[in-house]
């Protein structure tokens, strides 16, 4: 986690005004976990980008190419502070703002402020345009790579904001926050948006994969927690697989459709 992380959690608090429920502790655990998980993630591919954009370098033929990526690399260098605080920042303000809208709190400041998260809005040209595609292009691929944590997660998630039907994407995890968090970030650093494009794709190689096991790991805290331990697909949901081996066990506690022991969601347990 980079320096001074552990207060930036600490002066967001989940709840904004004073009344509390079991789950508030838990959420915010859940919160951190996922932070430092990500903060890991990103750390991680920046270490590995000097190396990585030092081969592509090697590889290619193309001069202008050549060029660009010893540009990434130098930005990627220099300007790292800034991926990794920026990131952290928006995720966390966007997190805080999704589960604030499920719980029905601030609705005038969400309905004020909602363009905020939705950098779409700055759009002023094509480039700009390919680089949100990209961006939600990676968050549709992480969707179907981790399609049964999420299943999981957004169930789970649901009854810690007291929204047993919560949308997957109103849920403050979901892949398109974090997406949306590094694309914001990239859009802080003083670099043009082909270099910006090279960092959404180093992104995309060297972080996706990591994702599954940090929502893995949010899912067994959740599962420790007793909130819903065991929970299954409903019909929609299967059809809605787009990975895993079929009959494969599902990470965090899901249970396939029909499986001995698998509990319906019902809500009740808020």
């Amino acid at each position: 986690m980079p320096p001074g992380a552990s207060d930036l959690y600490a002066v967001r608090p989940i709840r904004e005004r004073q009344e509390t429920t079991p789950f508030d502790g838990i959420l915010e655990q859940s919160r951190d976990l996922i932070c430092d998980r990500l903060d890991e993630a990103i750390a991680g591919m920046l270490d590995r980008a000097g190396e990585a954009l030092s081969a592509l370098i090697k590889e290619t033929q193309n001069r202008d190419d050549r060029c660009l990526y010893d540009e990434t690399k130098e930005v990627a260098i220099k300007q790292r502070n800034t991926i990794e605080e920026q990131f952290q920042d928006a995720y966390l303000d966007d997190f805080q703002r999704r589960s604030d809208r499920a719980r029905k709190i601030g609705q005038v400041f969400d309905e004020a402020n909602s363009n905020y998260s939705m950098d779409a809005l700055e759009l002023v040209g094509e480039d700009d345009l390919e680089e949100t595609l990209k961006c939600n292009d990676m968050a549709a691929k992480l969707r179907g790579y981790c399609d049964e944590e999420l299943v999981a997660l957004n169930q789970r998630v649901g009854v810690l904001l007291g929204d047993a039907d919560l949308q997957a994407n109103d849920n403050p995890f979901s892949p398109q926050v974090i997406c949306d968090a590094y694309k914001h970030a990239c859009r802080q650093l003083d670099a043009d948006t082909r270099v910006r494009r090279v960092l959404l794709k180093l992104f995309d190689d060297h972080v996706l994969d990591d994702i599954r096991s940090v929502y893995k790991a949010v899912n067994a805290l959740l599962v420790r927690n007793s909130i819903l331990p065991k929970i299954r697909y409903s019909v929609s949901g299967q059809q809605d697989r787009k990975s895993s081996a079929p009959g494969a066990p599902a990470a965090g506690g899901v249970a396939p459709l029909g499986a001995p022991g698998a509990d319906l969601m019902t809500g009740d347990g808020q």
